[in-house]
């Protein structure tokens, strides 16, 4: 529930960031999974309504993080929530504003990745810290920052213009398509290397079989990456890229326990 909560208030802060900014209304070819939820553009909710909808997400999970605490109290668990908390604000907010400075993917990669499973395991372990949750948070780590990625291709000619530097702003088509490529060979490798380390159980492997979803992304990016409409359903699959590896991967766990 804290980690949800957490999300929902990146989310609606990143609107009303990405709003102030002017990044969402440069944004003139909005798609399903990018260009933001547009509800503010559209008049369906005000700026300020946006915001406290975000603060008040943002309290809910510090009162969830403040109870864990107060149960499962360590110093482990107290550093991870503190820079939950600074990687989600500063996703987009001043001063940080991780994405436009071409650290957004690395942000959610952390904070989706080891932030969400290390903590969860410090909290049913009261305390202790392992590699194990570590090495299997960066599959999971690697792909959701993969849906960010993609997502950021048909949004850098908006981007650009409000300053909002991401790696797809930065980088040439080329390098962008194989950064895709080398982070997604990355995840996998890490869970054959994991299983093969002894780390990672055996069913894990399992995950290997949103492969053949990965390949239909990598293929589907050059022809699509200046058609915003034609990547959206590039978009779609990358998604489940993510969603079926993790689903997977708790199979694997479901399995040996």
């Amino acid at each position: 529930v804290g980690a949800s909560l957490g999300q929902l208030g990146l989310n609606v802060a990143n609107d009303v960031f990405d709003t102030a900014s002017g990044a969402d209304d440069a944004n003139v070819t909005p798609t399903q999974f990018s260009g933001g939820s547009r509800v503010i553009q559209y008049g369906l909710v005000s700026f300020r309504q946006m915001a406290g909808i975000a603060t008040v997400f943002y309290v809910g999970a510090g009162i969830v993080g403040l109870l864990l605490l107060a149960l499962r109290g360590s110093p482990a668990l107290l550093a991870i929530g503190i820079v939950g908390f600074i990687v989600s604000i500063g996703y987009t907010a001043p001063p940080l504003k991780f994405v436009y400075r071409g650290l957004g993917e690395i942000a959610v990669a952390v904070g989706f990745g080891p932030l969400m499973l290390v903590g969860a395991y410090v909290v049913q372990t009261r305390g202790t810290l392992s590699w194990e949750p570590f090495v299997a948070s960066l599959p999971v780590a690697l792909l959701v920052m993969l849906i960010l990625y993609v997502n950021e291709i048909p949004d850098r000619r908006g981007d650009a213009r409000a300053g909002k530097r991401t790696l797809p702003v930065r980088l040439s088509k080329a390098a962008v398509i194989a950064g895709y490529r080398i982070s997604a060979v990355a995840a996998y490798a890490i869970v054959v290397g994991g299983v093969i380390a002894g780390l990672l159980p055996i069913p894990t492997l399992i995950a290997l079989l949103t492969i053949p979803l990965a390949l239909r992304v990598s293929r589907g990016l050059e022809p699509n990456y200046d058609n915003p409409y034609g990547l959206m359903a590039i978009m779609g699959v990358n998604v489940k890229v993510h969603l079926y590896a993790g689903l997977l991967l708790l199979a694997g766990y479901a399995v040996v326990l």
